[in-house]
């Protein structure tokens, strides 16, 4: 994995430190779903899109398949999960046998970056809190639109600034605006069919940030050295749900290609 895809990865789930990734298997070991809710992004597709049976879906960026499966499990369409972390496949492949959608499921390890120039022909994409992984968020969008048909439908699952003391995010300070948002769906020939806002409740975040803390204080133990590491990442959550509290607003967007 080279130093970009690392950096890439890193920040998608994160991270400051490419050091981390090698552990970020047992860091987020009780964590199924990473970062969208798969029962909110299920419930969205099932009432507000036309995805069903003999539908193909795209997932960039799919973790451990929590949304994948969902979807095929309660929407029986055949769904495409992509993530370069080797671990989070294999899980994913076997929760899929597990709720009985082996079937309708494949999972492969790969760069999103590469893959979302190859895949074509679905009638759904799903970005579930990947973010800037594949560019700016404008370059990002048409990435997305290239992989679905015409009409077809993209999710993402994101954030937007509530206000405009940037110097006030404590983990990152790059998110647009809604206002902004909304621009960059004009210019990409997206339209805005849904805006589900989300993270409304902090406690509801805090818990897998306890995981995670859990399991940091125990590769603290077993690797004192590299204390600093796993503190830093325990840190970079802390500060994500705090923002995602106060200055963000987390969103998903359903799109529809024009």
């Amino acid at each position: 994995m080279d130093e970009i895809i690392s950096q890439k990865l890193a920040a998608s789930l994160t991270a400051d430190d490419t050091d981390i990734i090698p552990y970020l298997p047992y860091l987020l070991q009780d964590l199924w779903a990473l970062g969208s809710d798969p029962e909110e992004m299920m419930s969205i597709i099932k009432d507000h899109t036309d995805i069903g049976q003999g539908n193909k879906v795209l997932d960039l960026g799919t973790g451990k398949g929590a949304v994948a499966i969902k979807l095929a499990a309660h929407l029986k369409c055949r769904v495409k999960g992509i993530d370069i972390m080797s671990e989070f496949v294999a899980y994913a492949r076997k929760k899929a046998e597990e709720y009985g959608v082996k079937r309708l499921c494949e999972f492969a390890t790969e760069d999103i970056t590469i893959a979302v120039n190859r895949e074509r022909g679905y009638d759904a994409v799903i970005y579930g809190a990947v973010g800037e992984v594949l560019g700016d968020r404008f370059t990002t969008l048409k990435a997305l639109a290239a992989t679905v048909t015409e009409r077809g439908w993209i999710v993402i699952d994101d954030a937007y600034l509530q206000q405009e003391q940037k110097e006030q995010i404590l983990h990152c300070s790059d998110y647009p605006s809604l206002d902004e948002w909304k621009k960059l769906f004009v210019e990409a020939k997206l339209e805005l069919v849904l805006l589900k806002d989300g993270y409304s409740e902090m406690s509801e975040d805090m818990t897998d940030y306890n995981h995670i803390k859990t399991r940091a204080e125990e590769l603290t133990k077993a690797y004192p050295s590299k204390a600093d590491l796993f503190q830093d990442y325990v840190k970079s959550q802390y500060n994500e749900y705090t923002d995602l509290q106060n200055n963000l607003k987390g969103a998903v967007f359903l799109l529809r290609k024009q």
